[in-house]
């Protein structure tokens, strides 16, 4: 009996359970199915549940957990389930009238119900964890934002494909450096770099930082731990231990936005060295306004942002304007294009001045808008209390020292578009008092250009160019080194001395317009009124007890010949400047300013000085270059024995003064102040004179009408000299018949002797010249710093092989010098040769001009090297037939050849493949009429217009 029991409980019973369920299923179909509905019901509700605290934790940055999500889909791939057997069972009710006869389908939909209420419930009675999501580990690249502009690919490209390879290809380069002046697209630039690393593996970690201007290492690693999601700790060292060792196996690539300053990364926590490392990529980009930057950060790449082109300027501006404002009137299109040119390419100033142009469909707004800008007033067209000036004052802001942020705005005293001559700010950086205590003119020349230097790495002037002429003839055009300020850079400096828009008049910059309102000669401190077409300044308004005005800049206003009685009311200026107008007489106006400091009159044609001119005790620059002075009455010179620097040097193709150095001489001694000295004597007697004066700090020198003698010799008392080393800029001989040899001698004891400041070099209408001789110095070491050599009207030189050894030489111009046969000669010593071969041989030598040389056949050995060079000129050399050029030998910058087609044509060369290469780069100018040049320099003379 016990062992039927056991079979009875083992087999029978789950037997018997088993065929009851069964035969149970087709009754019970419809209340499976309702349980199940109930069932599914309370399971979404859960899950609804669950969603929303998922959602909570996501807006605190976490993500929801796999298991979590894993259970989710399950819940949603059950309910789809019992919502197709709900709708099968009630189909299959609503065609019986909700009783279906069919065991067999009854018995299915039973049966599966119930099994499906068993799985229903135990994803019901499922514990999901009180935590329903957890922080996440971050992706290897977090996209950042990038505003979308239909612009961005067309100005962004190049600079993005360019910092793309670097990344990725250029092993050897850890540290890149995207730099430029602000709100010209660097940050986009870095954002575009991020963005572009979304789905590549090439970096296990790319992350982007903001340094700003007031960041410390703790700032920059509380951000990397941030995005990173690394443990944080308050003690920087412990941090920066976190952050290497998390680091130091990866590949990463750390973007470094907007940085001021050096930042010690290694303090940070990045691994150094940067680059490829036991196979892993470690670089670094940033992004900063100023080069210096990158030098103290040690980039080893740089890539500058520049401003946009015209099209691209005008594509974004009109973006931001929208089509529908600019296609509401037919005169807004043309006003539209000139508030984008006014803007000069900068797109942080079209952005906001876009917007700010927004839904104005009036074109008599654009007209005031335009108005605003050519004024320097761009704050009043955003009407946004400056906002682009407000961002780009930062740059001014970082400036090291006062000195720096007044020399950069006194920059925005000169017009718009303005080139300004690097040795022109300069000097007026020490008229304003911005370069002191200087104890030579040469140590003032070079704080200036460190200056200068420092502004240009700073992106708050352009470095570029500007041709220049010394006097009426075409060989007086020289190209100099300039600066310049963007407009809106200009607009804000101007915006920053108006103390930010409150007091509009104080500086006051006009250009190519008259001065109407009088009252600002009382109100002003600052004017500027340039190429003016003006014959005599404006009734001046004001009196001696109300003039605030200190600084004067009336230059380049070729018809004015009169300052007008009232001019000495003026009494608190400080700076005039009346340089290039049209005086003919000294304005004797200004010898009652007795506080001036700063006066230039160069190119004036003025025949003489007035003895008032003796009472400007204060005067500490007198500048009278380049106006044909030929009486100075006696002492009027010594009485200023303020003065630092004296200019009087006279261009040779005006003449003047260097009669007058024999007087002028003696009174020198008396200005135990002075610092620099232009000055011209005539013969040898009075150069010999002016060496003999202790410690004259001679800048600009001419030697003129050296007649007494076939040889003339700058001898070791004036070579040796060390004020002549140290502060001598400019050599010109000139207009001597006699002199057959200059002979230039120096110590055989010493022959390094180094004309350190010598720049500018020129040898004009020395008729009798045959050769220049060396004695005892070296050219390359004496004249190592020479930029400029002009050789004009020397007819009897046949050739100068010794700008062989000068390293810095960047144009040599060679005009009218009838016996010229060759530049270098073919007896250069084999020695010299091979040694001058062996290396660049003119490393600077970017400009060569030959003219008139009817001689000339041969200019240099083909296999001296000229990788500087850009422009080469020849004119009436019909006799040169051979070029000594070949591929190897030229720079890649060439960019034309100019000489006539008759010419061209009849040279020969080595073989076609040569003259093919440069054929590109040949060009024949076109040349103005001689009777019409003749003409114009006639004009130019008669109307006392000094160029």
């Amino acid at each position: 009996m016990e062992f039927l029991k056991i079979v009875a409980d083992v087999v029978l019973a789950p037997l018997f359970s088993f065929v009851k369920r069964q035969i149970t299923y087709p009754f019970k179909a419809g209340d499976n199915v309702r349980d199940l509905q109930n069932v599914l019901r309370r399971l979404l509700n859960k899950k609804d549940d669950v969603k929303e605290k998922i959602e909570i934790a996501e807006r605190n940055g976490q993500r929801q957990t796999h298991q979590v999500q894993e259970w989710l889909d399950e819940v949603e791939a059950a309910k789809t389930q019992v919502d197709a057997m709900v709708e099968k069972y009630n189909q299959r009710c609503l065609c019986f009238n909700r009783f279906s006869p069919n065991c067999c389908s009854n018995y299915t939909i039973g049966k599966t119900a119930a099994k499906k209420l068993l799985d229903v419930q135990k994803l019901l009675d499922y514990e999901t964890q009180e935590e329903v999501a957890i922080t996440p580990v971050p992706p290897p690249v977090q996209e950042v934002s990038v505003p979308t502009t239909s612009t961005s690919s067309s100005f962004a490209n190049p600079n993005l494909e360019e910092a793309l390879r670097c990344i990725k290809e250029d092993q050897e380069v850890g540290m890149i450096g995207i730099w430029g002046m602000g709100g010209v697209g660097k940050t986009h630039l870095l954002k575009q770099i991020n963005n572009s690393f979304i789905g590549d593996s090439a970096f296990n970690q790319v992350f982007f930082v903001t340094a700003s201007q007031s960041c410390t290492t703790e700032t920059i690693q509380k951000q990397i731990v941030e995005i990173l999601n690394l443990q944080q700790h308050e003690d920087v060292s412990r941090q920066s231990n976190i952050i290497f060792h998390f680091l130091r196996n990866k590949s990463f690539l750390m973007l470094l936005d907007d940085i001021w300053g050096r930042l010690e990364l290694q303090d940070v926590g990045i691994p150094f060295p940067l680059g490829m490392v036991e196979g892993c990529k470690r670089k670094v980009v940033l992004t900063t306004r100023s080069i210096n930057v990158c030098g103290k950060m040690e980039v080893r790449k740089k890539i500058k942002v520049k401003c946009l082109n015209d099209g691209e300027a005008w594509s974004l501006f009109l973006e931001k304007v929208g089509e529908e404002t600019i296609s509401s009137h037919p005169l807004i299109p043309r006003l539209a294009k000139e508030v984008s040119k006014e803007l000069e390419g900068l797109p942080l100033a079209l952005i906001t001045t876009g917007r700010a142009m927004y839904e104005k469909k009036d074109p008599r707004e654009w007209e005031y808008a335009i108005d605003l800008l050519k004024k320097s007033r761009l704050d009043e067209v955003e009407d946004q209390e400056g906002s682009t000036f407000c961002r780009l004052k930062f740059s001014y802001d970082s400036l090291t020292s006062d000195t720096l942020r007044e020399s950069f705005l006194s920059c925005s005293m000169w017009p718009e578009d303005w080139w300004i001559e690097k040795e022109d700010l300069i000097e007026c950086w020490m008229g304003l008092g911005l370069i002191k205590e200087f104890d030579s003119i040469s140590e003032a020349y070079n704080t200036g250009h460190t200056l200068i230097t420092y502004l240009i790495r700073a992106c708050l002037l352009e470095e570029g160019e500007r041709i220049v002429m010394a006097g009426l003839s075409e060989e007086s055009e020289r190209t100099v080194p300039a600066v310049r300020m963007h407009d809106v850079l200009r607009d804000m400096a101007l915006w920053i001395t108006h103390d930010e828009g409150k007091n509009k008049n104080k500086w006051m910059v006009f250009q190519h317009e008259a001065l109407r309102d009088q009252q600002i000669w009382s109100k002003a401190e600052r004017i500027t009124l340039m190429q003016s077409d003006i014959k005599a300044l404006p009734p001046i308004a004001t009196t001696p007890c109300s003039s605030k005005l200190t600084t004067l800049m009336l230059s380049s206003n070729y018809k004015l010949r009169s300052l007008g009685d009232k001019f000495g009311a003026l009494v608190a200026l400080t700076y005039l400047n009346l340089s290039s107008c049209g005086f003919v007489h000294f304005p004797e106006e200004i010898c009652g300013l007795v506080q001036l400091r700063y006066l230039n009159l160069s190119r004036n044609k003025m025949p003489s000085l007035p003895e008032e001119l003796g009472s400007l005790i204060n005067l500490k620059f007198l500048i009278l270059r380049d106006t044909g002075i030929h009486t100075i009455p006696h002492v009027v010179i010594a009485k200023l024995k303020s003065l630092q620097v004296l200019d009087l040097f006279q261009n040779w193709s005006i003449g003047g003064l260097a009669e007058l150095a024999s007087t002028l001489l003696e009174e020198l001694e008396c200005l135990y102040d002075l610092k620099g000295l232009g000055i011209c004597v005539q013969g040898k007697s009075q150069f010999d004179k002016l060496v003999e004066l202790p410690n004259v700090p001679v800048r600009w020198l001419g030697i003129s009408n050296l007649e007494n003698s076939t040889s003339f010799s700058l001898s070791t008392s004036f070579l040796g000299d060390k004020q002549i080393q140290g502060n001598l800029a400019e050599l010109c001989f000139a207009k001597s018949n006699a002199t057959q040899y200059i002979v230039i001698e120096g110590n055989h004891q010493q022959p390094t002797w180094q004309l350190r400041a010598l720049e500018n070099l020129y040898f004009h209408k020395m008729h009798g010249l045959e050769e220049i001789i060396w004695k005892g110095v070296v050219p390359k070491e004496l004249f190592r710093a020479l930029r400029f050599l002009n050789v004009v009207d020397c007819d009897k030189l046949k050739s100068i092989s010794w700008i062989l050894h000068l390293p810095c030489l960047m144009k040599l111009r060679v005009i009218r010098c009838s016996s010229m046969r060759e530049l270098i000669a073919d007896t250069v010593e084999k020695e010299e040769e091979k040694e001058m071969t062996s290396t660049a041989t003119f490393p600077c030598l970017r400009e060569i001009e030959l003219e008139d040389l009817p001689e000339l056949v041969s200019i240099c050995h083909s296999a001296f090297a000229l990788p500087a060079l850009e422009n080469i000129c020849f004119r009436h050399c019909l006799k040169l037939k051979k070029l000594p050029f070949r591929p190897g030998n030229i720079s890649s910058k060439l960019r034309f050849i100019d000489g006539s087609n008759v010419w061209w044509e009849g040279l020969d060369w080595e073989d076609s493949s040569v003259r093919t290469s440069f054929l590109p780069f040949y060009k024949e100018k076109i040349r103005v009429d001689m009777m019409v040049q003749s003409a114009a320099l006639k004009f130019i003379a008669n109307n006392n217009i000094i160029i």
